[in-house]
């Protein structure tokens, strides 16, 4: 059934004239009437009553067009979502990684709810080279990820942040500067197979350290953090986690390397997303040129 020959039968019955109808459908009154028609064998049912004049819909008609007026504007909906935007329409599922959510998906939400009203989110939280994955495979349209490797030839990305890395410690354990910091102290490690774990494992490369120094590896952001906080130790992180985390006693010292912690919106370069890349982005608050 065409939606067209609804759409006429629901004017007609507001209008109550076949003539004024054609006119403002730019129709002939034959070309409409044979719409009708057309319309009532489809049905096998008499929508009219044409035994008066003007014709008049019969009781089955009036449920007919009852029914239509909600099936039409669900119709008007459908068309709406799929007309070109550059806005997000649709239902997508986004991935970020752990240590980042907690910061961004707040934002995230607000933005979307004023810049994205037709749009649904899912999320889920992983590690980069999980989400990298699911993005390549089709099981997620987008990911905010650590880039500490490059990402897969399959996917592009878009800087939405960087974030300085600083170490961080009890002002007790900082008399000496970070040199006696890293000589005397343990290292709280966050999990080294991660996108951020691998940027914090390259700088501690650079740096001398006993042999029998202690590291901690721990996955979990706040822990580390306590343990720091109580002295027991010092940790290399982002600043803005560090901050989020961090009491008045913990003194915070830059990277000498400068190391940054790029976070990168990842889609698949032929995805669903490839054009409206940007409009993700925003809502996401990007902070840098792009």
């Amino acid at each position: 059934m065409q939606t067209r020959s609804l759409r006429s039968l629901v004017k007609i019955a507001k209008i109550g004239s076949f003539a004024r109808t054609a006119e403002q459908l730019n129709m002939t009154l034959s070309a409409l009437s044979m719409q009708i028609k057309a319309l009532e064998t489809e049905l096998g049912v008499d929508l009219f009553d044409r035994s008066v004049r003007p014709p008049r819909l019969t009781p089955i008609g009036r449920s007919i067009v009852t029914e239509a007026i909600p099936l039409l504007r669900r119709e008007e909906s459908l068309l709406e979502i799929c007309r070109p935007t550059n806005t997000l329409v649709g239902r997508f599922r986004i991935g970020f990684v752990t240590t980042a959510a907690v910061r961004l998906l707040p934002k995230f939400l607000k933005n979307a709810q004023r810049k994205a009203p037709h749009a649904a989110f899912e999320f889920e939280t992983g590690l980069s080279k999980t989400l990298q994955t699911k993005v390549v495979n089709g099981q997620i349209d987008a990911a905010v990820v650590t880039d500490a490797d490059g990402l897969p030839d399959a996917l592009s990305g878009r800087i939405i942040r960087e974030e300085p890395l600083v170490f961080a410690a009890h002002e007790d354990l900082l008399a000496n500067g970070l040199k006696g910091l890293l000589m005397g102290h343990s290292f709280f490690h966050f999990m080294p197979d991660t996108g951020i774990g691998k940027l914090i494992a390259a700088e501690m490369a650079t740096h001398d350290r006993p042999r029998n120094a202690k590291t901690v590896m721990l996955d979990n952001l706040e822990a580390i953090m306590e343990c720091v906080t109580a002295g027991l130790g010092f940790t290399l992180l982002p600043e803005p986690d560090v901050q989020r985390y961090r009491s008045g006693s913990v003194q915070t010292v830059p990277s000498p390397k400068h190391l940054r912690r790029k976070l990168v919106l990842a889609t698949a370069t032929d995805g669903t997303l490839a054009k409206r890349e940007t409009a993700l982005a925003n809502l996401l608050g990007v902070t840098l040129p792009v």
